[in-house]
């Protein structure tokens, strides 16, 4: 059984303190599931009652965070009272094991399809000089990835929004002003 698998019959806990992972069972896994998280470097931990293991990564060396986030990849942000407006936001570095840095990147209209209203889609690499939502666009702005059950990753862009993971189709914007 694949990792990714396993992980979907566990409570996962990133250990920040000790750079590590743990996968808590409600019951005795199998002897097969046992074997793989042996052969992925997991380790029993008997007070804790827990499979562990450290990341054993930093931000400069590892290639995706423990969610699965890698450099160039894009979150977007849809937000507004009125209309619809639509940001993105595109990693540029991985910091430890849950935050990454983010730039916002310009987006393109690839239809309209009413009055004020349009599909948009990120354009990768395209920073833009300032950003209302990032104090220096040009360095960046560190933020904590997140994951829910149901798979939603995500990361707070404000106190009361939150930008989830591209899903690579066009966004539906709208304007009236």
């Amino acid at each position: 059984m694949k990792l990714e698998e396993i992980k979907k019959y566990c409570k996962i806990v990133t250990n920040e303190e000790k750079q590590g992972e743990e996968l808590y069972f409600k019951d005795k896994p199998d002897y097969e599931i046992i074997k793989d998280l042996k052969r992925n470097g997991y380790k029993w931990h008997n007070t804790k009652k827990c499979w562990y293991r450290k990341l054993h990564y930093t931000g400069k060396t590892k290639k995706r965070n423990y969610l699965g986030i890698k450099v160039g990849d894009i979150f977007h942000y849809s937000w507004g009272y009125e209309q619809t407006n639509a940001n993105y936001f595109q990693v540029v570095s991985l910091k430890g094991t849950k935050q990454v840095i983010i730039r916002e990147i310009s987006y393109e209209i690839t239809e309209t399809t009413g009055l004020d209203s349009y599909k948009v889609r990120p354009i990768k690499d395209s920073f833009l000089k300032e950003s209302q939502f990032i104090a220096d666009n040009g360095i960046g702005a560190i933020k904590q990835v997140k994951g829910l059950e149901n798979g939603t990753i995500y990361i707070n862009i404000e106190s009361f929004g939150f930008c989830s993971l591209w899903n690579n189709t066009d966004d539906l914007m709208t304007c009236y002003y």
